[in-house]
């Protein structure tokens, strides 16, 4: 886990691994991007209500329950992968964003992973979103145990 400041929301410190906080913050600089060159039409822009919907998810919807059945995945990554949650409901269409969390002391979320348009929602593809992330756990290049996701994880900054 790398040094900086918590964010806590609801008892719950948020955390994220770098492919999320990357991906996270790709969308703040192109939103401030949109807000300088359209000060007046940039919140119908798409890339900022992902943003909005993605911020939402992350400081308020996720850390009200993050073991709401809403974000239970069933087996869709397989069954040994069913400690991943997902928040589907609340974002765009086709989107997804993974995460873990534990209620141990101290109370911890992770967000792990936010498809972009490459990877969207479409069964059966390649780059179905969820093809796309069982393969990132199966290779290796997102940790699948929580120990593991959390060492990788940075804090997740506020957004406002």
């Amino acid at each position: 886990m790398q040094p900086g400041m918590i964010t806590l929301v609801n008892e719950w410190a948020l955390f994220g691994h770098p492919l999320f906080l990357s991906r996270f913050e790709a969308l703040i600089v192109e939103a401030e991007c949109l807000a300088a060159d359209d000060p007046d039409g940039f919140h119908n822009h798409p890339h900022y209500k992902l943003l909005e919907k993605v911020d939402a998810s992350i400081m308020e919807r996720v850390p009200a329950d993050p073991g709401a059945k809403a974000y239970v995945q069933g087996n869709t990554l397989g069954k040994d992968c069913r400690h991943w949650r997902r928040v589907k409901a609340g974002l765009p269409n086709r989107y997804r964003l993974f995460f873990q969390y534990r209620g141990d002391v101290p109370k911890s979320i992770i967000h792990a992973w936010l498809n972009d348009e490459a990877t969207l929602r479409k069964a059966g593809a390649r780059t179905d979103v969820y093809t796309v992330f069982k393969a990132m756990l199966k290779k290796g290049a997102m940790p699948d145990a929580f120990a593991d996701l959390l060492q990788a994880s940075s804090p997740v900054p506020e957004y406002n």
